[in-house]
């Protein structure tokens, strides 16, 4: 009897129990530094990113990360209607799991954005329910001045650049002591260290497509081009020099039987003309000079009838008057 009273009176105690310690809340909460974007990676896009600070006594952070433990929610100007929600991005090498000084963002797509800008939208950092007690929460409006004037996408991405690089110095003097450097200098300016990309990816979901030059190496989506299409026409056109015309078939079927191109057969006539004339002009004791006059008339007669094989018979012609100009200077006289 007295084990089943114990048994009573121990359950109730074991049920009330807390799984866990509750966490020790920072000594404060600020949100401060509030900026918005827009028309980053899209028209009418939005993109808000604050710092803030939870900073504990002498650093004694919880061992809790405070992704697990904080949230971040972005509000509508009625306080009620909740429009996205995030955590602290939780980055090793700063060593304050979370705490101490950051960074937060909301990116809101378009349609998300649609009707927003300019409202009073608010910025709540609360403590999980169940990790702290008393409940720990902070919340920030938003004013006109916080959301920038600028327009255009290059505009705003530069401001969101500038943003980020002086709040990379704040961190950097924040956690001196780890020896963490957040940027760093390259030949297109400074720009994000790797230690920085990771930090701020991790911070700002897409960096890469809202801030291109923040990256040493950037990510850019290209343009469409307008470019006249593609057809075969003009190949049609030449083509059919040769294959709507009688010579040209002919030449055709001489090259099938060589074994080259109708083109090739065509040069190799005209060779073959130009020294046949060359010879028969010498034998008549009128000179080789007319033959290579002849044989240019040749040639000049195929360029017009055969319109594709210009610089094959160009060639030809050329070895030929140096054929001939070698006989007439050197050899004749020997």
């Amino acid at each position: 009897m007295k084990r089943l009273l114990l048994l009573v009176a121990v359950v109730p105690l074991v049920i009330a129990t807390p799984a866990f310690a509750y966490i020790v809340a920072p000594t404060s909460i600020t949100i401060s530094h509030v900026d918005v974007f827009r028309n980053l990676a899209e028209d009418e896009d939005m993109l808000v990113i604050f710092r803030y600070s939870m900073p504990y006594t002498s650093d004694n952070y919880s061992s809790t990360p405070a992704s697990e433990s904080i949230m971040l929610r972005l509000y509508d100007s009625d306080n009620v209607t909740e429009l996205q929600t995030s955590a602290p991005y939780v980055y090793p090498l700063f060593g304050s799991n979370g705490y101490g000084e950051g960074t937060g963002s909301f990116y809101l797509t378009p349609t998300e954005a649609s009707g927003l800008w300019g409202d009073a939208l608010i910025i709540n950092i609360v403590g999980q329910p169940g990790f702290f007690s008393p409940a720990i929460s902070q919340s920030y409006i938003l004013t006109p001045s916080d959301y920038t004037s600028a327009t255009t996408q290059d505009a705003n991405r530069q401001l969101l650049k500038d943003y980020i690089l002086l709040d990379c110095d704040r961190l950097t003097s924040a956690y001196s002591v780890t020896g963490v450097i957040l940027k760093a200098s390259s030949d297109s300016g400074v720009v994000l260290s790797a230690y920085g990309e990771n930090y701020y990816m991790g911070v700002v979901d897409g960096l890469p497509a809202l801030c291109p030059s923040l990256f040493f190496i950037q990510s850019l989506i290209p343009e469409t081009m307008e470019v006249v299409p593609y057809d075969m026409s003009l190949g049609e056109t030449y083509a059919g020099r040769l294959a709507t015309d009688d010579l040209g078939k002919g030449f055709s079927r001489l090259g099938d039987l060589l074994g080259i191109g109708g083109a090739a057969a065509a040069a190799v006539l005209t060779f073959l003309a130009t020294i046949a004339l060359c010879i028969w002009t010498t034998r008549k004791q009128w000179g080789t000079e007319i033959g290579m006059m002849g044989g240019a008339l040749v040639g000049v007669l195929m360029m017009l009838l055969v319109g594709d094989v210009v610089f094959t018979v160009m060639m030809i012609l050329s070895l030929i008057a140096a054929i001939g100009i070698t006989w007439i200077f050197i050899l004749k006289k020997a």
